[in-house]
């Protein structure tokens, strides 16, 4: 059990500019020392409910008391820091009268250290990110409220976060879209919905399984009206069917008895059978009710099944002895830097692999060299190299090139899927998230995640050999997530994954995880799918380069 409670929110409403509102009387309570993750829809207003929580925004409605202090630490992205020229040093006394105590915490709690001289719109997001932090945890605040912190972390830094956060006497409020991150440092979530704040204790991963079983228990629920319907309906329909043959019998049997007598049993038919005919539109129409009530918006949809590959298993990728260098082969051997030697590698397919390592270890730099793109600064160098003839792999990056930004959303889905008819096309483009007339928007105009969802639509219903994915959740909300994850678990190919995220890894099936480390390919002992252990064994290795 928490203890008492330091903030205490009530009948928050807000509404942007009038316009639209994104939530209505809310009400919220943080305790000490709690750990909360606030998830819920991209738009729905997560970093809005922080800032009102923070009071740097005044709500329509509702009233905020706390008994403690709260620092807010917004979104890297909405910083402009990129084209400050002041220097660290000057930048930090700006913000904090004991600059040198931040500086302290960096290099304590997140082994690093910054040229206090350098511009400040020199560092990196990482280094950002990790600044930021070291201000927010000098401040000591009661509550801690983080707005995507870990987009720019690597695994290191993520282990380092979650050890300073185990420490924190305070409380905090995370949001996050990594959910093993989540899992490790949160004991509450909260839903943020455009009707409610929903509420549930425990981690990430439980409150995934919550969410689960109501949907499941929803979809009984509608299940079960649809089956009442239809027998309200046959029902009707049967006392149709009565009625008119007894209207049939009651004028063949008209002729035989007095008028008087024949009016009468006519009048009482008619009465009887508008009761019965009122009941039974009353019970088709509750049905009806009760049907649209049940009824739950998914986004789940049927997948399309390709027809089996001619060839079901061929060797794609064999590699035996060869080093990966930067450079040409026209430089001199010694100018080379070696990235990766004495490679050991076999990819049939079908094989799903998962690729790991620090930053510049040649993770990207590999992959691009197998399939010799010209813009890869790295070579394969002596052994034995076989690459099956007329393989076809696509490269997919962050920045999407396979999709055409000159082309409608639709036209992309046709030109990446020529055989593939019209209905397969919108089924699968509605898969994914694009229905009615999104399919026709002109692709410059989707955001990052509608990109990737798109890019992920386009290729994995392709006949592609070999798909090699580099980072492909950065920055992506959870449920463009779980649309990549649906579309990769449905994928025939061979996959190749250079990814730090081990809640998308685990859910991939992942058959192979590699790591680069001294300059070597090493083959992982666990699997992604032993998220725990994967994730132990990775942080001790990278710890220890």
């Amino acid at each position: 059990m928490h203890s008492q409670a330091i903030l205490n929110a009530s009948n928050l409403t807000y509404e942007l500019a009038n316009i639209r509102r994104l939530f209505k009387d809310i009400a919220v309570a943080i305790h000490e020392g709690q750990r909360i993750g606030l998830v819920g829809s991209k738009g729905s207003g997560k970093s809005t409910l922080l800032k009102l929580l923070a009071q740097q925004l005044t709500p329509k409605t509702g009233t905020i008391r706390t008994t403690g202090s709260i620092y807010y630490l917004p979104q890297l992205s909405t910083l402009n820091l990129s084209a400050s020229n002041d220097s660290v040093q000057d930048w930090l006394s700006s913000l904090s009268d004991e600059w040198w105590t931040v500086t302290n915490l960096l290099n304590e709690q997140f082994e690093t250290e910054l040229c206090l001289s350098a511009s400040i719109g020199s560092l990196s997001g990482g280094e950002l990110t990790k600044l930021w932090l070291a201000i927010a945890f000098s401040k000591q605040p009661d509550i801690l409220l983080l707005d995507e912190p870990t987009n720019h972390l690597d695994l290191i830094a993520l282990e380092q976060l979650r050890q300073v956060l185990q420490v924190f006497p305070g409380a905090c409020v995370i949001v996050s879209h990594k959910p093993f991150f989540l899992d490790q440092v949160v004991d509450t979530i909260w839903e943020l919905t455009p009707k409610a704040l929903l509420v549930y204790g425990g981690n990430y991963s439980f409150y995934r399984s919550q969410k689960e079983s109501e949907y499941q228990t929803a979809l009984h629920a509608h299940e079960v009206a649809r089956k009442k319907l239809k027998r309200a309906q046959t029902s009707a329909m049967q006392e149709q069917k009565r009625a008119a043959q007894s209207r049939k019998n009651g004028r063949l049997r008209a002729g035989s008895i007095p008028k008087i007598v024949a009016g009468a049993w006519k009048r009482e038919a008619e009465v009887t059978a508008g009761n019965a005919k009122k009941k039974h539109e009353a019970a088709v129409e509750s049905a009806t009710q009760k049907v649209a009530q049940t009824k739950i918006k998914t986004t789940k949809a049927a997948s399309i099944q390709l027809q089996e590959r001619s060839q079901k298993h061929k060797n794609l990728i064999d590699i035996q002895g060869a080093d990966l260098k930067l450079g040409d082969r026209a430089a001199s051997p010694k100018g080379n830097r070696l990235l990766i030697k004495n490679i050991q590698l076999h990819v049939s397919s079908g094989d799903r692999i998962a690729v790991a390592g620090a930053n510049g270890s040649g993770k990207s730099s590999l992959a691009k060299a197998i399939l010799g793109m010209k813009q890869s600064p790295a070579i394969l160098d002596r052994g034995e190299i076989a690459i099956a003839s007329q393989m076809k792999a696509v490269y997919l990056d962050q920045t999407y090139q396979v999709v055409n930004r000159e082309i409608t959303v639709l036209e992309n889905m046709q030109a990446a899927n020529p055989d593939l008819n019209y209905q397969l096309l919108r089924q699968q483009l509605g898969h994914f998230l694009f229905f009615n007339d999104d399919v026709y928007k002109n692709a410059s105009v989707l955001s990052g995640g509608e990109l990737a969802r798109l890019a992920v639509a386009m290729i994995t219903v392709s006949q592609i050999d070999w798909l090699i994915l580099d980072e492909p959740t950065n920055n992506l909300d959870v449920e463009t997530i779980d649309r990549i994850v649906d579309g990769l678990n449905e994928f025939q190919g061979a996959i190749w994954v250079i990814s730090h995220d081990i809640d998308f890894l685990s859910r991939i099936r992942i058959m192979q995880a590699y790591q680069i480390k001294n300059c070597q390919l090493q083959l992982l002992i666990h699997q992604p799918n032993d998220a725990e252990r994967y994730y132990q064994e990775l942080i001790y290795d990278l710890a220890n380069l």
